[in-house]
């Protein structure tokens, strides 16, 4: 409230510094006007009535005749009544000059002006019409201007928050997961216990530090794909066949971070558990040119629910991520023939991605 009031009380003041700047500048005028060693042609009691008439004409039409005619799209009706209240203002000046001789100025040599002297009060005021109302577009497009960067930025904080949430909840599904293979190594007594610890160091390290950024090169993405999966195979039956292709052009190609996993996780978690057949998971990145492309497919059970709705957390997360990160620049598809699942991802990237 308190700041309501102060950016009023800030207005007015504009106002009324821009009214006495525009009486300064009828003085100036006037003594511009005057010859040497002549009266100051400069009469106060007829400038104040033509400011305050004026004034009427300029407020009734940046309150009135503007947001109800101009801003409606009604030009030639606003025209036309723009200029009759300026010629009918113009007129009134003169009655009241013609009736009232105190508000006269003296170098009008007759009593009763003829109404020929509205012309020049006529140009003035269409004049201050023209000023006010072009100040009045420039403060509305800097106040749009205001809004939509203001909107924009907004946008984008929203953006980034939904952004560090998606990324916070990949963050503890993939740590949980790999925390419950060491344990169940450790509880074996397995030798393989501490280099199962190093390779989750260098896990986190990536996920810890390299992946505050909004992107990464792709080389860190593939190293740590190649590191996750030697973490998982350590936990599987050996039966269970893990291909990984990578064919990438250019490694510093940057990606969002930790896009790729939770689609593995869905692989492992639905793929390796079968009851009959030979369980596999492929996982395939390539690149061409801007456009990188990722498949994950693995054997399903029959028996099995549908792993879109049982994958948790993970499969939605990726769909919401890509929305948010590239929008209109990727191709996410779920294939599901009953025997394979399969996921495809294809993405813009780079240069010339738009």
């Amino acid at each position: 409230m308190l700041k309501r009031l102060k950016l009023q009380d800030n207005r007015i003041a504009l106002h009324l510094i821009f009214w006495s700047a525009f009486l300064a500048f009828l003085f100036t005028i006037s003594l511009l006007r005057s010859n040497a060693g002549r009266e100051v042609d400069f009469h106060l009691p007829f400038e104040l009535l033509h400011i305050a008439l004026t004034i009427l004409v300029v407020y009734l039409n940046l309150r009135v005749l503007i947001p109800r005619l101009y801003e409606q799209g009604k030009y030639p009706l606003y025209g036309v009544v723009l200029l009759s209240t300026v010629v009918i203002n113009a007129f009134i000046i003169v009655a009241i000059i013609r009736f009232f001789p105190d508000f006269k100025p003296p170098n009008i040599m007759h009593n009763r002006p003829s109404y020929i002297f509205s012309i020049p009060m006529i140009f003035m005021q269409l004049f201050m019409v023209g000023v006010t109302s072009a100040l009045h577009f420039m403060r509305a497009n800097l106040i749009l201007q205001k809004e939509a960067l203001s909107h924009k930025d907004l946008e984008s904080s929203k953006l980034k928050a939904e952004l560090d949430s998606l990324k916070a909840q990949v963050n503890p599904h993939f740590l949980f997961n790999s925390l419950n293979n060491i344990y169940s190594h450790s509880l074996l007594e397995s030798p393989q216990t501490p280099e199962l610890i190093l390779k989750l160091s260098g896990l986190l390290n990536h996920i810890i530090y390299e992946c505050e950024d909004e992107e990464v090169p792709l080389e860190k993405e593939m190293e740590f794909l190649t590191n996750y999966l030697a973490l998982e195979k350590v936990r599987i039956d050996e039966s269970v066949q893990v291909n990984l292709k990578m064919e990438v052009a250019d490694t510093s190609t940057q990606i969002a971070p930790l896009l790729f996993v939770p689609l593995i996780e869905n692989a492992f978690k639905h793929g390796v558990n079968i009851s009959a057949g030979n369980p596999f998971i492929n996982i395939e990145l390539t690149q061409c040119e801007n456009h990188l492309t990722f498949s994950c497919s693995n054997l399903r059970d029959h028996f099995e629910g549908d792993p879109k709705s049982s994958g948790g957390i993970g499969l939605e997360n990726v769909r919401k991520r890509l929305d948010l990160i590239y929008p209109g620049k990727h191709q996410f598809e779920i294939k599901d023939d009953g025997n394979q699942f399969i996921v495809d991802l294809s993405i813009s990237v780079g240069e010339g991605s738009s």
